[in-house]
């Protein structure tokens, strides 16, 4: 028997695919060995029983000594990582030794590589920086030594990763080649590092769109290539990206991934990590006290690791949260801490951080002088990090303002920042910050830049307010997750040390009857022929030696089977249709009989009947496929090998089958509902479908018609350019006038292309956003009051008044964001259609119980009324009385939508002409 070459870091997902089904033809050594290293990260608790069994086996391998010395130490580094994950520190660095020792004694440059690399995964969990460094170039050593190109690509974009840590701008040009490569043109390990690489440096630097880019492909790459804490990691990152750019559902939707991985893993040092990360997420969200009690929690769970990163990541958020909450004193001394373990981890990017948070608590506590040296120090350590120098520069106008009362000096200050801050993509500047600016403009006297800027702070907080209810909803579900995350982890830690002495016995049976529960589940949840045929393929495949495949229903008359799916040798097949009375087919006698059938070639008669053009099968298993009394077709399973199936596999086919004439009944009845469905819906459709696309049609025609004419303009006198050009008759004006034209005409396609998009974009809005709801009960009253205060100066300007009669006592539960969206568009409506050539405008916002469960909501104006025709009319999408005048037809469809079916009420109008006009809405007090 030879031992097996020097594996892979990692395997892709079809590689392991291969190996598995390899190993599963017989034992195999070898084969045991390649897995056992495959699968450390992705299948932990398996990965260490092989990696024992080898260890037990290498003596009677009959593999050269050396080779087995090689492979013992290999198998040792699966454990000493597994350990490691486990947060076993000890045992990892026991076996590491052992490991690197026994590599190095047989001058096995590649595993010397792995180990070292392994021993800087170690130093980074116990906070050791420079030892991360220096066993990071001994590892990029033996892979030169060797000549492995694709593990020197590898551990080149870690340590790039661990530089960019330290210093961002010399990481950046260091790297600046690795971070240049094609992603795709890469082996998938190796691009799943350097994709990782590029995503940080983005990120660190808040160019967070390419970060995000970069983050997601490394991600899909980690899970495709079996690198599981790579993945974990990447989704904490990818939730830190995404807070950037305030996208708070995407952020915690990665969180969520990471905490699951994480969980499933049983990893408390990632699992560590993502509640670092959630707990942050919980601050920003504004829920400090549960964000406190995560955070602790989270640094408890590290006690053995302090000086890492993850504990010192919780730290800087644990301070971020006592600072919030005006507990400055404590802030500063967690800030105070966390510059300690930045210095001794020399980690510039935590230096930034415990420097901004010491010189905001230093600012609050009137330490001015401090606060100034501690902003300038962090200042000059934050290079190509835009966002940071934001908040620096801000923090220096306020120092500056409070310890010179000169508004200019601060000036200074906030004009830089808000001009750094017009540079960082998808960053919006805080409201505060503008405001800062504008009180430094008004002290200094200049009150029209003062205005401006209390302006664009005013528009800046009224979007927050609309998403405070979101947030809300967010840092619930985040708290849920980590509750259930800790609860899991607590129970999965319980269970192995239970289940230890028996598990090895206990495997199979467990297994299959897990994956059988997960079957039933996705397949029931299937409503649809084709995707439950392909659960089912997947799943038997996973439970069954399956050679050939195939699943035959009885047609409508219930006089043939037709074939639905079928696979052999992985090639898809259809088969003929097979009469129910056929003699010869197992499929119609199991469906006659309405039995199972197992076959043995060795067992059939020797006239038996192969359909041609296919394999031998030595095994077969028919199983009708029954719901109650009726038989709806048949499902077969055959295998090319004696003994395939066993009581085991039966069983599993038994319930494979049941499952799948559930679900396969479930998507018959479905789809003779859904086209039933259709059939009705389909000339209501049709209608409106016309009616919105001559609508579409009719507003888009000019801008798209003038921004055609002018590019065939500008077009025709490039041309006759180009010509002048070739006969060198051109003179300085005519290339001036050339430009000139050409500037002018691009600008009026731009103006074209942004109106057609902004029409674009409201004809999206006819359907309800469910992702964007967020329940909640609320005083009604509050949010027409929020409703007056955000038209208030267009009211003014108008010449208009609104009155409000609310009464304070009206509560909903349900989605106020939404009651607010159809408050505002009402308005806005009776503003641009109610008072044309009319003074005196008047618009009422009224409200009335109209008993115990329900409640009138109106908007009422006193203008020019409407027609009955009109009033007909006035719900259907781009329907409006002034096309090409700004109109888009759009708005009161959306009120429509959202109070018919989110809110589960309804909408009317009445008017008569020149009476006025009111839109009354009748809604349930608890939305549906």
């Amino acid at each position: 028997m030879s031992a097996p070459a020097a594996p892979a870091l990692f395997l892709p997902a079809d590689e392991l695919a291969r190996l598995e089904l390899a190993l599963q033809q017989g034992p195999s050594l070898s084969l045991q060995a390649q897995l056992a290293w495959a699968l450390r990260q992705s299948a932990g608790a398996r990965a260490q029983g092989l990696a024992e069994q080898v260890e037990q086996g290498l003596a009677a391998s009959g593999w050269p000594l050396p080779a087995q010395a090689a492979w013992r130490a290999r198998m040792r580094l699966v454990r000493a990582e597994l350990a490691l994950q486990a947060m076993d520190f000890e045992a990892a660095r026991t076996l590491l030794d052992e490991a690197l020792g026994g590599l190095q004694a047989q001058q096995d440059e590649i595993g010397c590589a792995d180990a070292h690399h392994l021993a800087a995964s170690l130093a980074a969990d116990l906070g050791e920086v420079q030892r991360v460094h220096d066993q990071l170039g001994l590892a990029i050593a033996c892979a030169r030594r060797a000549g492995d190109g694709e593990r020197l690509l590898f551990l080149q974009a870690v340590l790039g990763r661990a530089d960019a840590f330290r210093d961002l701008s010399t990481a950046r040009q260091t790297w600046a080649p690795l971070l240049g490569l094609d992603i795709e043109g890469l082996s998938p390990v190796v691009g799943a590092a350097v994709a990782d690489l590029r995503g940080l440096v983005a990120g660190m630097a808040a160019e967070f769109s390419p970060a995000i880019a970069a983050m997601t492909r490394a991600f899909e790459l980690s899970l495709q290539t079996g690198q599981l804490r790579r993945a974990i990691a990447l989704a904490s990152n990818l939730g830190r990206a995404y807070w950037g750019m305030s996208e708070f559902q995407a952020a915690m939707e990665w969180l969520t991934r990471g905490l699951a991985l994480a969980r499933e893993a049983g990893w408390p040092a990632s699992m560590a990590l993502c509640m670092a990360q959630a707990g942050e997420t919980l601050r920003r969200l504004g829920r400090r006290d549960e964000a406190r009690a995560q955070l602790q929690d989270c640094l408890r769970m590290l006690g053995a690791q302090p000086a890492s990163r993850t504990a010192a990541l919780a730290l800087k958020y644990l301070a971020h949260t006592e600072q919030d909450d005006g507990r400055t004193e404590p802030a500063l001394q967690a800030f105070d801490a966390l510059m300690q373990r930045a210095v001794h981890a020399d980690a510039n990017d935590l230096k930034i951080d415990a420097q901004l948070g010491r010189a905001r608590a230093l600012l609050a506590l009137g330490r001015h002088a401090e606060a100034r040296s501690a902003a300038e120090a962090a200042l000059q350590l934050a290079h190509g990090q835009l966002e940071t120098t934001v908040d620096l520069l801000w923090i220096l106008g306020e120092v500056t303002l409070a310890e010179t009362g000169a508004p200019q000096q601060a000036l200074r200050y906030y004009l830089e920042a808000l001009e750094r801050a017009a540079h960082v993509e998808a960053f919006v500047p805080p409201p505060e910050l503008l405001e800062a600016a504008a009180r430094a403009h008004a002290l200094a006297g200049a009150y029209q830049q003062a205005y401006e800027l209390a302006q664009r702070a005013g528009v800046l907080r009224q979007r927050r307010f609309g998403e405070e209810v979101g947030q809300r909803s967010l840092a619930l579900h985040t708290h849920h997750q980590i509750e259930r995350a800790r609860a899991e982890s607590e129970h999965l830690r319980q269970l192995a040390e239970s289940e230890a002495a028996r598990f090895q016995a206990l495997r199979g049976t467990h297994e299959v009857l897990l994956h059988l529960s997960e079957v039933g589940r996705e397949l029931t949840a299937e409503l649809e022929t084709d995707r439950v045929l392909a659960v089912l393929e997947r799943h038997v495949h996973a439970l069954i030696e399956v050679d050939s495949m195939a699943v035959y229903l009885l047609d409508e008359g219930g006089t043939q089977l037709y074939c639905a799916f079928g696979m052999e040798d992985g090639q898809t097949f259809v088969d003929p249709p097979i009469a129910l009375d056929d003699a010869r087919s197992y499929s119609a006698r199991c469906v006659r009989e309405g039995r199972e059938l197992i076959l043995r070639m060795s067992e059939l008669p020797r006239e038996h009947y192969q359909v041609p053009g296919t394999s031998a099968m030595q095994a077969m298993m028919f199983a009708p496929l029954r719901v109650g009394e009726r038989v709806i077709g048949v499902i077969t399973v055959q295998s090319l090998h004696l003994p395939a199936y066993g009581e085991r596999e039966t069983l599993a086919f038994r319930s494979l089958s049941a499952y799948a004439a559930i679900a396969l009944d479930n998507a018959r009845a479905y789809r003779r509902l859904s086209d039933l469905q259709r059939h009705v819906m389909a000339q209501e459709k049709l209608a409106a479908l016309g009616s919105m696309v001559a609508g579409v049609a009719h507003e888009l025609n000019t801008p798209i018609g003038n921004s055609l004419l002018l590019a065939s303009t500008l077009l025709g006198g490039a041309r006759e350019f180009n010509a002048r050009l070739a006969q060198g008759a051109l003179r300085r004006s005519d290339w001036q006038r050339f430009a000139d034209q050409h500037v002018q005409g691009l600008e009026v396609i731009e103006r074209s292309m942004d109106a057609a998009a902004a029409l674009v974009r409201s004809f999206k809005q006819v359907a309800v956003d469910r992702s964007a709801e967020q329940r909640r009960a609320f005083a009604l009253a509050q949010v027409c009051e929020q409703c007056a205060q955000t038209m208030g100066l267009a009211l003014r300007r108008a010449g208009l008044r609104l009155s409000l009669q609310v009464p304070a006592e009206l509560r909903l539960d349900g989605y106020p964001g939404e009651v607010g969206q159809v408050l505002l568009i009402l308005i806005n409506n009776a503003m641009a259609h109610a008072f044309e050539g009319r003074e005196n405008g008047q618009i009422e916002l009224g409200a009335q119980a109209l008993g115990p469960d329900r409640l009138a909501l109106w908007v009422a104006d006193n203008g020019q009324g409407m027609s009955a025709a009109l009033q007909e009319r006035i719900f259907e999408p781009f329907f409006t009385t002034k096309f090409g005048q700004g109109g888009s037809g759009l708005g009161l469809s959306i009120c429509h939508n959202i109070v018919e079916t989110l809110l589960g009420g309804r909408i009317r109008v009445s008017s008569e002409p020149g009476q006025g006009s009111r839109f009354t809405l009748e809604l349930p007090l608890q939305a549906p």
